[in-house]
């Protein structure tokens, strides 16, 4: 099971997608940091997944800049090692039996 497009599973991934909302935007790090109250450097670091750590209140803010917001959705729940064995198991024995 992978995740959708849309989902954002580290801090890297979340700078990752806010550079590309802003550059989307035709805005640069300086005006979207400075909107945002941050400095372009702590933005620049956040973008390339440099960032140890932002604050939930700087993440909030650079996303009211950058029109968009945060969302709690249910996590897709990714298969054990065990359940992907049995799953395998599973295929190889329907082909072995002419059931595939």
């Amino acid at each position: 099971m992978t995740p959708n497009a849309n989902s954002l599973l580290t801090l890297q991934d979340a700078g990752e997608r806010c550079q590309q909302l802003r550059k989307a935007a035709g805005k640069t790090q300086s005006e979207v940091a400075a909107a945002a109250g941050l400095r372009q450097e702590t933005l620049s670091r956040f973008e390339r997944g440099r960032a140890s750590d932002l604050s939930t209140t700087k993440l909030l803010r650079l996303l009211e800049v950058l029109g968009m917001q945060m969302a709690f959705v249910p996590a897709t729940r990714r298969p054990n090692l065990n359940e992907l064995l049995q799953e395998r198991r599973q295929g190889t024995s329907a082909v072995n039996s002419g059931q595939a």
